[in-house]
């Protein structure tokens, strides 16, 4: 997890740094960090840009973040599979 947060910092930085030169808006990178809903809006801001650079970043953010979960993740979390499903409707062995 601290190499994880390492790269999301310094994506944040990049991000700070391209959003204030191209649109003159700050973040707060520590925050974009630890609060999902915070990145998600940063990233959307990025996105309405018409940045190619922001929107490389904001892509990059939204793969790496550990607070998103992805869909591939969204799927698998708490799926039962088939073989165990099935092992257990009629009876307990």
């Amino acid at each position: 997890m601290h190499g994880d947060h390492e790269i999301i910092f310094s994506l944040a930085g990049r991000m700070h740094v391209a959003l204030r030169r191209e649109i003159n808006r700050i973040i707060d990178v520590e925050w974009c960090c630890s609060n999902a809903a915070y990145a998600g809006e940063i990233i959307k801001v990025a996105r309405s840009s018409e940045s190619e650079e922001l929107s490389k970043l904001a892509d990059r953010m939204e793969q790496v973040h550990p607070l998103f979960q992805h869909a591939e993740q969204k799927r698998t979390v708490g799926a039962i599979p088939k073989a165990a499903e099935s092992q257990y409707i009629r009876t307990l062995r």
